[in-house]
């Protein structure tokens, strides 16, 4: 038998050594067995979870009757609270599946509906989140991290920048860039089992409630944080976020892509832009990026005129309940009223039947 070239010689075998023991230890500090160690949010949970709704939606929806209409929510944690409760009261005919992320890009989005597509799951309705954070490149670093795949990546070779495919990649290759090995959580973690019993706990909870509720995640506990933090928490947030606000080119055509995919398939979009607190809401709709971001929406609308509009700042004076858990999200025991303002608007605008 011929020896491979190179390879007999002893001094090469060192550094292949040394690779194979370090493929060995990232697989092993990023196990299911050390994360709970080590992790520090529940991100990745929210975007491996989507796959099992996908699942869903497919089996339930090959069953559904023509009369049934099947919407889907595309979006970012702001969305994660509407009521399967109250659509079953308002449209019983309406099957309701949420594939939304938290801090999710437009690229995610575009991610979820071809696959969704691809799968031939039938969606007449797409609410597809319109708010600026979704537009940035900051926004794409959980879905290059837990959920695209390499066909996704090659389709669009060409749009996603250098940094992205570098990110991408370096997750589909070392898992310890997806879950990071944190030591000092670890030691803390050793120190005190009931840390890891917790969090154990919290991630068996958002996935039971994410089958459950069909990849939300409802609260209808009422937040009563206090108004004085919630205007502190506003300036903070403003400030870290919004000041130096810059929006992404790439996730601006992906955002186009996506109402263009729609169209070719016949599903009404709504770009529905959530309520956020009166004193946030102000500082943000007031800054110089997101007349911008307006205008950019009045442009769409005009090359894509079967696309409709709602913007929950509209409804502000309707809202009875206006509780928020901080200036971004709307308490869950509130989303009673946007599920219903929601279905009313497509009753009106987007021909969905009336069923009182």
């Amino acid at each position: 038998m011929k020896r491979i070239p190179l390879l007999h010689r002893k001094i090469l075998w060192i550094p292949l050594g040394i690779a194979a023991l370090l493929l060995v230890w990232d697989r092993l500090l990023s196990s299911e067995k050390i994360r709970p160690y080590t992790e520090t949010g529940a991100e990745y949970y929210f975007y491996n979870m989507k796959d099992k709704v996908l699942s869903t939606m497919k089996k339930e929806t090959d069953s559904k009757t023509e009369a049934q209409k099947v919407l889907t929510f595309f979006g970012t944690s702001h969305m994660g609270e509407f009521s399967l409760e109250e659509f079953e009261k308002e449209s019983p005919g309406l099957i309701v599946y949420n594939l939304s992320g938290p801090s999710a890009p437009y690229s995610f989005h575009n991610f979820t509906l071809e696959k969704l597509l691809s799968r031939k799951i039938p969606l007449d309705y797409a609410i597809l989140e319109y708010y600026p954070d979704s537009g940035t490149d900051f926004a794409n670093r959980y879905p290059l991290r837990y959920s695209y795949d390499f066909p996704f990546f090659l389709r669009y070779w060409n749009i996603f920048s250098t940094n992205e495919w570098d990110s991408f990649l370096k997750a589909k290759v070392f898992r310890t860039s997806v879950f990071p090995p944190r030591f000092k959580e670890a030691f803390s973690r050793i120190k005190n089992p009931s840390e890891v019993q917790q969090l154990v706990f919290i991630r068996d909870i958002l996935i039971n409630e994410s089958d459950k509720f069909k990849g939300g995640i409802p609260n209808g506990l009422l937040a009563n944080t206090p108004e004085d933090k919630l205007g502190s928490e506003s300036e903070r947030i403003f400030n870290e976020s919004y000041k130096n606000f810059k929006s992404s080119k790439v996730q601006e055509y992906f955002l186009r892509n996506f109402l263009n995919t729609a169209r070719e398939n016949h599903i009404k979009v709504v770009l529905w832009t959530p309520l956020l607190y009166s004193t946030f809401s102000e500082k943000v709709r007031s800054a110089p990026f997101f007349q911008e971001w307006i205008d950019l929406r009045n442009k769409l609308i005009q090359e894509y005129p079967e696309t409709l509009v709602l913007d929950m700042e509209d409804y502000r004076s309707r809202m009875k309940c206006q509780k928020f858990i901080d200036p971004h999200h709307l308490s869950g025991g509130c989303y009673a009223e946007p599920t219903r303002f929601l279905v009313e608007f497509l009753q009106e605008k987007g021909n969905l039947p009336k069923t009182k």
